[in-house]
């Protein structure tokens, strides 16, 4: 089993990058139909799932195998 070494500045800007644009989209209420303000626990989780399914992304690709034929 091959394991990535991502970076973890890189996961922590990608995953900043993802919390501040639903806040914003949360915020003027793009996607939600109350724009009356943020929903810190929703933004929390996602900050904190986002890491750990991204490097389970990671781990699965690292492990394909292509088999040329």
């Amino acid at each position: 089993m091959r394991f990535p070494s991502p970076s973890p500045s890189e996961y922590a800007l990608n995953t900043a990058l993802v919390v501040l644009t639903l806040a914003v989209l949360q915020y003027t209420g793009w996607l939600w139909d109350d724009p009356a303000g943020l929903d810190p626990a929703f933004l929390v989780a996602v900050a904190v799932m986002f890491p750990a399914f991204t490097y389970l992304i990671a781990l699965v690709g690292a492990n394909v195998r292509s088999n040329p034929k």
